[in-house]
Protein backbone atom coordinates (compact mmCIF):
# COMPACT_ATOMS: atom_id res chain seq x y z
CA UNK A 1 0.00 0.00 0.00
CA UNK A 2 1.20 3.23 -0.97
CA UNK A 3 1.89 5.98 1.68
CA UNK A 4 -1.34 8.27 -0.26
CA UNK A 5 -3.43 5.16 -0.09
CA UNK A 6 -2.61 4.61 3.72
CA UNK A 7 -3.54 8.53 3.67
CA UNK A 8 -6.80 7.82 2.81
CA UNK A 9 -7.65 4.90 4.74
CA UNK A 10 -6.67 6.76 8.07
CA UNK A 11 -9.18 9.91 6.54
CA UNK A 12 -11.58 7.02 5.92
CA UNK A 13 -11.03 5.73 9.41
CA UNK A 14 -11.10 9.50 11.19
CA UNK A 15 -14.13 10.79 9.32
CA UNK A 16 -16.13 7.53 10.16
CA UNK A 17 -15.12 7.88 14.11
CA UNK A 18 -16.41 11.23 14.03
CA UNK A 19 -19.52 9.91 12.47
CA UNK A 20 -20.05 7.43 15.21
CA UNK A 21 -19.24 9.62 17.97
CA UNK A 22 -21.79 11.98 16.72
CA UNK A 23 -24.32 8.99 17.23
CA UNK A 24 -22.62 7.69 20.39
CA UNK A 25 -22.13 10.96 22.62
CA UNK A 26 -25.67 11.97 22.88
CA UNK A 27 -27.09 8.16 23.35
CA UNK A 28 -24.15 7.98 26.03
CA UNK A 29 -25.73 11.04 27.98
CA UNK A 30 -29.21 10.14 28.05
CA UNK A 31 -31.40 7.46 29.58
CA UNK A 32 -30.81 4.95 26.91
CA UNK A 33 -26.88 4.85 27.63
CA UNK A 34 -27.58 1.30 28.97
CA UNK A 35 -27.24 0.27 25.34
CA UNK A 36 -23.47 1.09 25.47
CA UNK A 37 -22.05 2.33 28.82
CA UNK A 38 -20.95 -1.00 29.90
CA UNK A 39 -18.06 -1.06 27.81
CA UNK A 40 -18.30 2.96 26.84
CA UNK A 41 -18.20 6.23 28.42
CA UNK A 42 -17.83 10.24 28.20
CA UNK A 43 -14.79 11.83 28.69
CA UNK A 44 -14.72 15.48 28.91
CA UNK A 45 -11.41 17.05 29.14
CA UNK A 46 -9.48 20.72 28.03
CA UNK A 47 -7.98 19.96 24.68
CA UNK A 48 -4.03 20.90 25.35
CA UNK A 49 -3.65 23.31 22.57
CA UNK A 50 -7.10 24.77 21.45
CA UNK A 51 -8.05 25.39 25.51
CA UNK A 52 -11.70 23.59 24.15
CA UNK A 53 -13.78 21.72 26.01
CA UNK A 54 -13.87 18.22 24.38
CA UNK A 55 -16.24 15.26 25.09
CA UNK A 56 -15.46 12.29 23.52
CA UNK A 57 -16.82 8.28 23.73
CA UNK A 58 -13.99 6.14 24.73
CA UNK A 59 -13.38 2.74 25.72
CA UNK A 60 -13.37 1.46 29.44
CA UNK A 61 -12.23 -1.41 31.48
CA UNK A 62 -13.09 -1.24 35.05
CA UNK A 63 -9.78 -1.95 37.06
CA UNK A 64 -9.45 -1.77 40.77
CA UNK A 65 -12.19 -0.23 43.45
CA UNK A 66 -12.90 3.64 42.36
CA UNK A 67 -10.19 3.15 39.47
CA UNK A 68 -11.15 2.47 35.51
CA UNK A 69 -8.60 1.80 32.63
CA UNK A 70 -8.56 3.32 28.96
CA UNK A 71 -6.46 2.56 25.79
CA UNK A 72 -5.48 4.35 22.85
CA UNK A 73 -3.62 3.75 19.81
CA UNK A 74 -3.84 7.26 19.15
CA UNK A 75 -2.20 10.11 21.11
CA UNK A 76 -4.61 12.59 19.97
CA UNK A 77 -7.00 12.87 23.48
CA UNK A 78 -4.12 11.10 25.58
CA UNK A 79 -1.62 14.40 25.59
CA UNK A 80 -4.37 16.57 26.79
CA UNK A 81 -3.99 14.41 30.09
CA UNK A 82 -0.47 14.32 30.78
CA UNK A 83 -0.21 16.76 32.93
CA UNK A 84 -2.84 15.12 34.96
CA UNK A 85 -5.45 17.68 35.30
CA UNK A 86 -9.19 16.96 36.31
CA UNK A 87 -11.65 15.66 33.75
CA UNK A 88 -15.61 14.76 33.75
CA UNK A 89 -16.18 11.13 33.41
CA UNK A 90 -19.54 9.72 32.99
CA UNK A 91 -19.60 5.59 33.55
CA UNK A 92 -23.42 3.86 33.31
CA UNK A 93 -24.83 7.53 33.31
CA UNK A 94 -23.40 8.92 35.87
CA UNK A 95 -20.98 11.77 36.18
CA UNK A 96 -17.56 11.38 38.40
CA UNK A 97 -14.28 13.64 38.35
CA UNK A 98 -11.46 12.02 37.79
CA UNK A 99 -7.82 12.47 37.98
CA UNK A 100 -6.08 11.07 34.80
CA UNK A 101 -2.24 9.62 35.01
CA UNK A 102 -0.55 8.12 31.35
CA UNK A 103 1.11 4.99 32.54
CA UNK A 104 4.06 3.99 29.87
CA UNK A 105 6.02 1.14 31.56
CA UNK A 106 5.56 -2.84 30.44
CA UNK A 107 4.84 -4.31 33.42
CA UNK A 108 1.62 -2.19 34.69
CA UNK A 109 0.49 -2.72 30.58
CA UNK A 110 1.05 -6.64 30.62
CA UNK A 111 -0.68 -6.69 33.56
CA UNK A 112 -3.98 -4.60 32.54
CA UNK A 113 -3.71 -7.41 29.15
CA UNK A 114 -3.90 -9.89 31.48
CA UNK A 115 -6.76 -8.56 33.57
CA UNK A 116 -9.01 -7.56 30.92
CA UNK A 117 -10.73 -9.41 28.75
CA UNK A 118 -10.82 -7.80 24.93
CA UNK A 119 -7.78 -5.98 25.85
CA UNK A 120 -5.39 -8.32 23.39
CA UNK A 121 -7.51 -7.70 20.66
CA UNK A 122 -7.40 -4.28 20.89
CA UNK A 123 -3.61 -4.23 21.22
CA UNK A 124 -2.50 -6.62 18.60
CA UNK A 125 -1.23 -9.22 21.11
CA UNK A 126 -2.18 -12.89 20.56
CA UNK A 127 -5.42 -13.84 22.01
CA UNK A 128 -4.52 -17.47 21.97
CA UNK A 129 -1.47 -17.52 23.95
CA UNK A 130 0.38 -15.76 26.18
CA UNK A 131 2.03 -12.90 24.80
CA UNK A 132 6.19 -13.30 24.85
CA UNK A 133 8.16 -10.02 26.67
CA UNK A 134 8.70 -8.69 23.54
CA UNK A 135 5.37 -8.36 22.28
CA UNK A 136 4.38 -6.97 25.27
CA UNK A 137 7.46 -4.30 25.08
CA UNK A 138 5.74 -3.96 21.55
CA UNK A 139 2.39 -3.16 21.97
CA UNK A 140 2.89 -1.24 25.32
CA UNK A 141 4.88 1.26 23.15
CA UNK A 142 1.68 1.91 20.61
CA UNK A 143 -0.42 1.57 23.12
CA UNK A 144 -1.25 4.29 25.25
CA UNK A 145 -2.98 3.00 28.69
CA UNK A 146 -4.23 5.94 31.54
CA UNK A 147 -5.74 4.97 34.88
CA UNK A 148 -8.54 7.41 35.92
CA UNK A 149 -8.60 7.65 39.81
CA UNK A 150 -12.85 8.17 40.44
CA UNK A 151 -12.77 11.51 43.11
CA UNK A 152 -14.69 10.35 46.14
CA UNK A 153 -17.55 11.92 47.17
Amino acid sequence: MSQTDANRAKRRQVALFRTMNRLIRPLLASPLHGILSSRLMLLTYIGRKSGRRITIPIGYFDWEPGTVMAMSSTTTWVSSLRDGPTVRLRIRGRDHDAVPTVLQDTETFARFVEGSPGAARITGLPADRKPTPEELHAAAQRAHLVRFRLATA
